[in-house]
Protein backbone atom coordinates (compact mmCIF):
# COMPACT_ATOMS: atom_id res chain seq x y z
CA UNK A 1 0.00 0.00 0.00
CA UNK A 2 1.16 3.54 -0.72
CA UNK A 3 2.33 5.51 2.32
CA UNK A 4 -0.21 8.08 3.52
CA UNK A 5 2.06 11.00 2.56
CA UNK A 6 2.00 9.77 -1.08
CA UNK A 7 -1.77 9.51 -1.42
CA UNK A 8 -3.91 12.07 -3.19
CA UNK A 9 -7.28 12.05 -1.44
CA UNK A 10 -9.00 15.45 -1.52
CA UNK A 11 -11.63 16.12 -4.17
CA UNK A 12 -10.34 19.68 -4.64
CA UNK A 13 -6.89 18.27 -5.53
CA UNK A 14 -8.38 15.93 -8.13
CA UNK A 15 -10.37 18.83 -9.61
CA UNK A 16 -7.26 21.04 -9.78
CA UNK A 17 -5.28 18.33 -11.58
CA UNK A 18 -8.16 17.67 -13.97
CA UNK A 19 -8.46 21.39 -14.75
CA UNK A 20 -4.79 22.35 -15.21
CA UNK A 21 -2.72 19.15 -15.31
CA UNK A 22 -0.64 17.92 -18.24
CA UNK A 23 -1.99 14.83 -19.99
CA UNK A 24 0.06 11.74 -20.93
CA UNK A 25 -1.11 8.32 -22.11
CA UNK A 26 0.23 4.98 -23.23
CA UNK A 27 -1.82 1.87 -23.98
CA UNK A 28 -4.79 1.76 -21.62
CA UNK A 29 -3.29 4.02 -18.91
CA UNK A 30 -3.32 7.79 -18.79
CA UNK A 31 -1.92 10.33 -16.33
CA UNK A 32 -2.61 13.92 -15.50
CA UNK A 33 0.33 15.60 -13.78
CA UNK A 34 0.58 18.90 -11.91
CA UNK A 35 3.30 20.43 -9.72
CA UNK A 36 2.48 20.77 -6.03
CA UNK A 37 4.06 22.88 -3.30
CA UNK A 38 5.48 20.02 -1.26
CA UNK A 39 8.50 17.76 -1.43
CA UNK A 40 6.40 14.62 -1.78
CA UNK A 41 4.79 13.13 -4.85
CA UNK A 42 1.13 12.34 -4.31
CA UNK A 43 -0.74 9.83 -6.46
CA UNK A 44 -4.50 9.41 -6.86
CA UNK A 45 -6.49 6.87 -8.82
CA UNK A 46 -9.68 7.60 -10.71
CA UNK A 47 -11.43 4.66 -12.31
CA UNK A 48 -15.04 5.56 -12.97
CA UNK A 49 -18.23 3.65 -13.44
CA UNK A 50 -17.97 4.17 -17.21
CA UNK A 51 -14.88 1.94 -17.17
CA UNK A 52 -16.82 -0.88 -15.52
CA UNK A 53 -20.15 -0.87 -13.70
CA UNK A 54 -18.80 -3.53 -11.32
CA UNK A 55 -17.10 -2.07 -8.24
CA UNK A 56 -15.18 -5.32 -7.78
CA UNK A 57 -13.38 -4.85 -11.12
CA UNK A 58 -12.64 -1.15 -10.48
CA UNK A 59 -11.29 -1.81 -7.00
CA UNK A 60 -9.10 -4.72 -8.14
CA UNK A 61 -7.49 -2.50 -10.77
CA UNK A 62 -6.93 0.29 -8.23
CA UNK A 63 -5.23 -2.18 -5.87
CA UNK A 64 -2.99 -3.38 -8.71
CA UNK A 65 -2.12 0.21 -9.68
CA UNK A 66 -1.34 1.13 -6.06
CA UNK A 67 1.06 -1.80 -5.80
CA UNK A 68 2.84 -0.83 -9.02
CA UNK A 69 3.26 2.78 -7.88
CA UNK A 70 4.41 1.65 -4.42
CA UNK A 71 7.27 -0.25 -6.07
CA UNK A 72 8.40 2.75 -8.15
CA UNK A 73 7.56 5.73 -5.88
CA UNK A 74 11.23 6.29 -4.98
CA UNK A 75 12.16 6.66 -8.68
CA UNK A 76 9.39 9.13 -9.55
CA UNK A 77 10.28 12.83 -9.60
CA UNK A 78 9.40 14.68 -6.36
CA UNK A 79 6.91 17.52 -5.94
CA UNK A 80 4.12 16.32 -8.22
CA UNK A 81 0.45 15.44 -7.97
CA UNK A 82 -0.42 12.58 -10.33
CA UNK A 83 -3.89 11.34 -11.22
CA UNK A 84 -3.94 7.88 -12.81
CA UNK A 85 -6.87 6.59 -14.83
CA UNK A 86 -7.73 3.92 -17.38
CA UNK A 87 -9.39 4.44 -20.76
CA UNK A 88 -13.15 4.10 -20.78
CA UNK A 89 -14.45 1.25 -22.87
CA UNK A 90 -11.00 -0.34 -23.01
CA UNK A 91 -9.98 -3.78 -21.84
CA UNK A 92 -11.62 -4.92 -18.62
CA UNK A 93 -9.08 -7.62 -17.78
CA UNK A 94 -5.40 -6.82 -17.32
CA UNK A 95 -2.56 -8.99 -16.21
CA UNK A 96 -0.39 -7.26 -13.64
CA UNK A 97 2.54 -7.44 -16.09
CA UNK A 98 0.62 -5.65 -18.85
CA UNK A 99 -0.53 -2.97 -16.44
CA UNK A 100 2.98 -2.48 -15.04
CA UNK A 101 4.44 -2.22 -18.55
CA UNK A 102 1.91 0.45 -19.55
CA UNK A 103 2.43 2.41 -16.30
CA UNK A 104 6.22 2.43 -16.72
CA UNK A 105 5.89 3.45 -20.37
CA UNK A 106 3.61 6.38 -19.57
CA UNK A 107 5.91 7.49 -16.70
CA UNK A 108 8.89 7.44 -19.07
CA UNK A 109 6.90 9.28 -21.75
CA UNK A 110 6.05 11.98 -19.19
CA UNK A 111 9.73 12.06 -18.12
CA UNK A 112 8.83 11.33 -14.51
CA UNK A 113 11.25 8.38 -14.19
Amino acid sequence: MLPRKNRLLATKDFEAINRTGSFFSFGEVFLKVKRNNSEETRIGFSIGIKFSPKAVERNRLKRQLREIFRKYIKKIEKGLDIMVSLKKGGKKEFSINELERDVLAVLKKAKLI
